[in-house]
């Protein structure tokens, strides 16, 4: 679905929604039910083919003899053909029974917590929602309930997920509104919308992943119906989503207090620019430093969570509420959830909580809290000393090779690929912020270079100035090449600011292009007996570099190395490499590998050899030999 087009139905089903609420949910299930209905459909319909042959066998088993001789004339298509189908089945199957994996954290028991679990147990019943079967406390500057199924699409486990940063960070009061918001989401006020939706997302997408695996050979089954069927139930769920959203505020309010959650809100937009813009940034100015890593990472993270400056949450809030309620996003802006809470008018900037003098930690954790910390603090400095090394020597190197750009750019003898390696490498140390006025001189001196007016015009947007508009216009203008990229972060950039008429301009750009790159990557998936093939464009020391590599294996008699006929990205060739084995005896060569596991090896030892795709000329793919013959120096390797 085109974005406009999104758009436009997401505005007519938010009116739609507001005037027949109780209609507007029915036509959301009714499309959950048809999702589930086609997936359904998929199955038995397939179930249906070995039910018939087993009605053949027991009524006319005769007519399935005949059948199956006349199958077995035609072998090398119907056994290829059997394995795909029951792979098909097979995995519609499997993601109608696959387990799920539990969320990660550290389940705590309510003796360990009493007053917390005697909250939930208090938010639960009032708003008619499922007890968490577990609560895990986490690492994470975050709170959230998960719900996953059972197995495959059945069932329901709920799970409580409270990070000890937030709880260091909120008060009990404010804490308790975050938590009932949560809550609010599974509360039987909502109804079962979110878990139905939810799980006929996931098993789709697990079907999908499986026919991956067999090159989704029937994906005319399907595929039609995925690409309208998605885009529509996302827009009509995102609509009902995000009334949910106001929901939860409004229970939470109602449970707790409007003046906690507004507060809660805005600690954790404030506490979290401070960990991303000073906490983070002294952790990387320690990697750039230092070899060795530094320890006890995650208490300094807590302990800078306690840290306010109001200066800095002033900003930080201003920059807040000024960003719009966006269509990406089923919650509302910050702006748009204060005001409707009653907590702020629109005027001026809210009132900034004032800091915590008991945490929601040390009232709900207490003792258990240390010892969380300690088992997180340990996983954390394991973590970072797996990595710290690596990414300092890579920083030194990085510096190293930033000095000598430097060097010659003092001489006046820089490229414009120089200077823009310079800025890359000055931004990975410092900050994009850094790299600007190096940009800016790579313009001045480059005015033609689409590369560098994209560059400048990225680092400018990411930084909330609309100068950058100009020149990733400008990077367009100069080599098409860039469209995309371009076209993609002023989107970006106009959607964030609630602009959405002029980002549309922007989206159908994104869209097209994406809509190709979908196209190119879907018909380089697989091969097929009708598909057009010419001669290969490797170089002769690059086809040289395969036959040495691939010589040895005794079991290959001859490779063919061909490029497909592609319609989208044709200057991109798309090679295919045919490899043709010998016969595997029933009393010699017993020991040669099995056909799939030297296919594996084969891709395996030529993964960068620029190859998009490996057959073996057996089966369905025998008929393409003939064509070898036409095509110029396709035969690479035969063994004598």
């Amino acid at each position: 679905m085109k974005y406009e087009h999104y758009i436009s139905l997401i505005k007519e089903l938010e009116a739609f929604a507001e005037r027949d609420r109780k209609g507007y949910e029915r036509r959301v299930l009714g499309l959950a039910a048809l999702g589930y209905a086609y997936f359904f459909g998929l199955i038995l319909l397939f179930i249906a083919i070995p039910l018939s042959l087993l009605t053949l066998l027991f009524f006319a088993p005769q007519s399935l003899g005949r059948l199956l001789l006349f199958a077995i004339q035609f072998w090398w298509i119907v056994v290829p053909g059997v394995v795909v189908f029951f792979g098909f089945l097979g995995g519609a199957v499997r993601s109608l029974f696959t387990k799920f994996p539990e969320p990660e954290g550290r389940e705590i028991q309510e003796a360990e917590a009493p007053e917390l679990f005697s909250f939930i147990r208090e938010t639960t019943k009032a708003l008619k929602a499922k007890f968490p079967d577990k609560v895990l406390i986490t690492d994470e500057m975050n709170a959230a309930v998960v719900t996953i199924p059972r197995i495959g699409m059945f069932g329901r486990r709920v799970f409580l997920l409270l990070g000890i940063p937030i709880m260091k960070t909120l008060t009990p009061d404010q804490f308790k509104a975050v938590v009932a918001h949560e809550i609010g989401h599974i509360s039987g006020r909502h109804g079962g919308f979110g878990k139905w939706a939810y799980q006929l997302r996931e098993s789709w997408g697990r079907f999908i992943e499986t026919q991956e695996l067999n090159d989704h050979k029937f994906a005319f089954l399907y595929e039609k119906f995925v690409n309208w069927f998605f885009p529509y139930f996302q827009a009509y769920s995102f609509v009902l989503m995000r009334e949910h959203e106001k929901e939860a505020d409004s229970y939470a309010a109602g449970l707790v207090g409007a003046r906690p959650l507004g507060e809660a809100l805005l600690a954790l937009e404030t506490r979290g620019a401070e960990l991303n813009n000073v906490f983070w940034k002294t952790i990387h100015e320690e990697n750039l430093e230092r070899s060795t890593p530094s320890v006890n990472v995650f208490s300094r993270m807590l302990g800078s969570l306690s840290f306010v400056d109001s200066d800095r949450d002033r900003e930080t809030v201003l920059a807040a509420v000024k960003r719009p309620t966006d269509y990406n996003d089923s919650h509302p802006s910050l702006a748009d959830r204060l005001k409707m809470l009653g907590y702020w008018t629109g005027e001026d900037l809210p009132p900034l909580p004032v800091k915590a003098t008991v945490s929601a930690s040390d009232q709900f954790l207490g003792e258990q809290a240390a010892e969380l910390i300690a088992d997180f603090e340990q996983r954390w400095d394991e973590h970072i000393a797996s990595t710290w090394a690596d990414r300092h020597s890579h920083f030194e190197s990085s510096r190293k090779r930033y000095d000598e750009l430097e060097k010659k750019a003092a001489e006046g003898d820089s490229t414009a690929e120089e200077m823009l390696e310079m800025a890359g490498l000055l931004a990975e140390r410092k900050g994009n912020l850094e790299a600007l006025p190096l940009l800016r001189e790579t313009v001045e001196k480059f005015p033609e270079n689409a590369e560098a007016h994209y560059s400048l015009g990225s680092v400018l947007l990411m930084n909330d100035d609309e100068s950058g508009l100009e020149h990733v216009r400008r990077s367009m203008a100069i080599d098409i090449k860039w469209r995309y990229a371009a076209s993609d972060i002023a989107f970006q950039f106009l959607r964030s600011k609630g602009r959405f008429e002029e980002a549309k301009e922007y989206a159908a750009t994104v869209e097209s292009q994406a809509e190709d790159f979908a196209n190119a990557e879907r018909e380089r998936q697989s091969i097929s007996v009708t598909d057009s093939f010419l001669g290969h464009e490797m170089t002769e020391e690059k086809v040289a570099e395969i036959v040495r590599k691939l010589q040895y294996y005794g079991e290959i008699t001859a490779l063919y190395l061909v490029k497909k006929v592609v319609n989208y990205f044709p200057d991109v060739p798309f090679h295919v490499l045919f490899i043709e084995l010998r016969e595997r005896g029933l009393l010699n060569r017993t020991n040669d590998m099995k056909p799939e596991d030297l296919l594996s090896a084969v891709a395996s030892r030529l993964e960068n050899s620029e190859i998009g795709y490996f057959a073996l000329l057996r089966g369905e793919f025998i008929p393409i030999k003939e064509v070898f013959p036409r095509i110029p120096n396709s035969k690479i390797f035969e063994r004598e």
